[in-house]
């Protein structure tokens, strides 16, 4: 238990370092073990406790007048027939280097004596022995550095998942907050993180409330106001298109609000429900008629009157008008036209194209214009929302003219 509160103290840096150190001194021991093997000296050992042990056994058998159990490879001589070669040495373990090495023990028996004789072939396994001990000194050293590596990254990996878990599930407070490894730090910048954001998404839920109900009112009394003052202006009076004017620009304000209010919102919160085509782009067809004025410019709908798409009416609607009110304003002379064919809505122009310094591929926000005077703050919007609906957008551009590409991925469809 010691042992174990000190490891969960150390830093994983420490951990990881310590368990490679301890890998290395088991591998060195092993080393250092195999280096003290010596194949003459084992080979001698052996052959010293079977030579014992099988003369007791033939001592045994020659006092009960029985003949003796000789193994494999061993040879029994008494005082007559021993070799003139072995007759000197005396009772006890002999090792014989000459001619081929050979292991000798010698004992009496009765006042007679024997030699027991064995011969090296026999313990030739234990080269084979020892020749396999490196093999699997280093099959050791796998198996342990695999298993200590598993132990190790088990140990190091099951605080961050477990870390990770609660970050997905937003569980609180932050498991590990009071270590003090790079687990614990890691945790408590999670955990900072966590708490900024949700003081972020507190202020944005103050300011789109905010935004909603401050806005709103003061943009539809203006509206209402204006509308009074046009109706009320004589026939003749040249404040009339001024007053138009007022009302078109509050109305568009108040669309653009409920907009921007809807893109603030979680996308899997917007309400959905089938929305005719050809309606919307009709009236933002009309909407668009004062940027057509004194131009020849002509305007195609080329939309079946039963197509249908399964959206947000609002955001959908604000992509149809930014598209064509960006179609209508900067093309002088040609065609804008508005094509749905199953999941696919295009509007082109003849206009100039996008200029060099907006990224057709990807909108960013204030991209100036300097042949139009104008900004890509139209186009960021209708970025956003195309990403807010689900929907993919892809942009042709040239000289001759622009063409938007929009994908509903399969929630157009054409009613029955």
């Amino acid at each position: 238990m010691v042992m174990k509160s000190t490891l969960q103290q150390m830093s994983l840096k420490t951990r990881i370092t310590l368990t490679f150190v301890l890998l290395m001194a088991t591998v060195m021991g092993f080393l250092v073990i195999a280096e003290q093997l010596d194949y003459d000296e084992l080979r001698a050992y052996v052959a010293s406790k079977n030579l014992r042990s099988e003369a007791a056994q033939v001592e045994a058998a020659l006092i009960k007048g029985v003949p003796p159990p000789l193994s494999s490879g061993s040879q029994l001589y008494d005082a007559v027939t021993v070799p003139d070669a072995l007759r000197h040495f005396l009772p006890g373990y002999h090792r014989i280097t000459q001619p081929n090495g050979q292991y000798l023990q010698v004992f009496d028996v009765q006042d007679q004596r024997y030699y027991l004789l064995h011969a090296s072939e026999g313990y030739v396994y234990l080269e084979f022995l020892i020749d396999g001990f490196a093999p699997f000194v280093i099959l050791l050293c796998l198996l342990c550095a695999f298993w200590i590596g598993r132990h190790t990254s088990a140990r190091v990996t099951t605080p961050i998942k477990r870390l990770a878990e609660a970050v997905a599930q937003k569980q609180k407070p932050f498991p590990f907050l009071n270590e003090q490894d790079e687990i614990g730090v890691l945790a408590r910048a999670f955990a900072q993180h966590s708490e900024e954001l949700e003081h972020f998404l507190h202020r944005e839920r103050c300011f789109v409330g905010d935004a909603s109900h401050e806005l709103r009112t003061p943009l539809a009394i203006i509206g209402g106001a204006a509308e009074t003052i046009a109706v009320q202006l004589p026939p003749n009076s040249p404040l009339i298109p001024s007053a138009e004017r007022i009302v078109r620009t509050t109305q568009e304000m108040q669309r653009q609000l409920t907009c921007l209010l809807l893109l603030s919102r979680d996308p899997a919160t917007l309400s959905v429900a089938d929305m005719a085509w050809r309606p919307v782009i009709e009236e933002c067809m009309h909407r668009c008629q004062p940027w057509l004025e004194n131009k020849p410019v002509t305007l195609h709908v080329d939309v079946p009157h039963n197509a249908i798409v399964q959206t947000n009416a609002e955001l959908a609607r604000s992509v149809i008008w930014n598209l064509l009110r960006n179609a209508c304003q900067y093309t002088s002379e040609g065609e804008v036209r508005v094509t749905v064919r199953d999941e696919t809505l295009v509007i082109s122009d003849t206009g100039p194209g996008l200029p060099a310094s907006i990224n057709p591929h990807q909108f960013e926000r204030f991209s100036h214009s300097r042949a139009l005077h104008g900004e890509g703050l139209g186009l960021s919007i209708v970025q956003r929302i195309v990403e807010h609906l689900g929907w993919e957008m892809s942009v042709d551009s040239s000289e001759n003219g622009c063409c938007f590409t929009l994908q509903t991925r399969g929630n157009a469809s054409a009613a029955r």
